[in-house]
């Protein structure tokens, strides 16, 4: 077989508002997916060429990736980037009908296509990855032959089939991921921008909210000695951040564990920034000496809402004194924030005023987000009698059981007003109150 020409694609934003600083952010995602091409040892010459901006420009992307004359196209799509890199395949399927289309990324699930903004897939997608994408796309880049006939013998595809879906049988599970080709490792990743570190993937929970998937058992599980790799080539790579990717930094006992030993094995992690979730009910010591012996981290806090009634129709269970204590203990370590979401179903505007007086009343800061309806979670988990009603192209939501429109567009002028008084700031979907304040302003009923 010859050497075939291989576009990956994706949609880089820079960041929401100034909180980004100059930090640089680049994908990781499909940079995973260019790592597994390009070091397939069956298939060492295939030309692999990554097209990521930072601007949702249909007419630049679709002109960039026609001069480079592709045989596969791969995209990426997230919550910002779906809408755009519809319409780049819509008309790069156009263009160049004979080119194989693969969609992937956390955006990519057929729920997402069955919505009629982005209707008949058919015509501009040939095969879905609705999971992890590194073995699956090379195995469509190792086919005899691109057409959807031999796109079914591929593992774990999701593939168009008129007004339904075909589902080829499972990909084998990842229980090996140390063996995945890393992009840092490969030199990828560019120097002096954010790196991006697994240590497991999946999520033992299964919030109704949340897009994390299903735990995987240990199977899933980094070792060490990768970790060890991986920390030393971010540091050769000049990383100012390193970014947790894990659904939380103390959700995977043996993950964390190995994650200890490399960054004492390295010292990667004394000199750089490190941003990771944590679930404060399993907090333990060895979680708050570790924070200890790295470098400045900054922890996401998930609290979503006050109300256990609110919080158990979303299957998320918290303790409330063992969550305030936990959050006592990390914030006398570290900067925590903070996360509540306005506009969950059965919640209620005022309910979430509650959630914030709250979340403002311990340590840290706190970041209130506009619920989203993602696909693997509020888009497919959702009861009927929710009523929900969302926007197709950024995944907002409009109104639901306890939120009438007037009241999700009124939540998020208030929300403005209360975080630019509070000496914080917003973006699109977001708004932040700093720790620096810790005068409670009671919100309006």
């Amino acid at each position: 077989m010859s050497a075939r020409r291989i576009a990956l694609v994706s949609l880089t934003p820079r960041a929401d508002g100034s909180e980004g600083g100059r930090l640089h952010l680049p994908s990781f995602g499909i940079r995973r997916i260019q790592a597994a091409v390009v070091a397939d040892p069956l298939r060492p010459k295939h030309v692999v060429r990554l097209f990521d901006h930072d601007e949702p420009d249909v007419q630049l992307y679709v002109a960039n990736i026609l001069a480079f004359e592709p045989d596969i196209i791969g995209f990426s799509i997230y919550v910002w980037s779906s809408e755009c890199l519809v319409a780049v395949a819509r008309e790069l399927k156009r263009r160049r009908p004979a080119c194989l289309m693969v969609f992937g990324g956390p955006s990519a699930r057929s729920a997402l296509f069955d919505l009629p903004f982005y209707a008949d897939p058919n015509t501009y997608l040939d095969a879905l990855v609705e999971g992890d994408g590194e073995v699956v796309f090379r195995d469509i880049a190792r086919l005899p032959k691109l057409d959807r006939e031999n796109v079914r013998m591929v593992r774990g595809l999701t593939l168009p089939a008129g007004a339904a879906w075909l589902r080829t049988p499972p990909a084998l599970n990842l229980s090996e991921p140390d063996k995945t080709p890393s992009p840092f490792q490969l030199g990828l990743m560019p120097r002096g921008a954010v790196a991006y570190l697994e240590t497991f993937r999946g999520c033992p929970l299964s919030c109704r909210f949340c897009e994390w998937g299903i735990d995987r058992g240990k199977g899933a599980v980094f070792g060490y000695d990768h970790l060890v790799r991986e920390l030393q080539a971010m540091q050769a790579l000049e990383a100012p951040a390193v970014f947790l990717l894990d659904a939380g930094l103390n959700l995977n006992m043996a993950a964390f564990r190995n994650l200890r030993r490399a960054a004492a094995e390295t010292g990667a992690l004394k000199n750089t920034l490190f941003w990771a979730e944590i679930y404060p009910s399993a907090v333990r010591e060895e979680h708050l000496d570790f924070l200890r012996e790295v470098g400045p981290a900054y922890l996401g806090v998930g609290l979503q809402s006050q109300d256990p009634k609110v919080l158990a129709l979303h299957q998320r269970n918290i303790e409330s004194p063992r969550f305030e204590q936990a959050v006592r203990q990390l914030a006398s370590v570290t900067e925590i924030e903070l996360q509540i979401i306005f506009g969950l179903p059965g919640d209620t505007p005022e309910g979430f005023r509650r959630t914030l007086d709250y979340a403002l009343s311990l340590p840290g800061s706190v970041r209130a987000y506009h619920c989203l309806v993602l696909p693997d979670a509020l888009m497919t988990r959702a009861l009927p009698d929710w009523d929900i009603v969302f926007d197709p192209r950024n995944l907002s939501m409009i109104s639901c059981l306890g939120w009438p429109p007037e009241a999700i567009a009124a939540m998020r002028l208030e929300l403005t007003a209360r975080a630019t008084a509070y000496g914080g700031s917003s973006g699109d979907y977001w708004w932040s109150f700093p720790a620096r304040r810790r005068r409670v302003q009671a919100m309006p009923a």
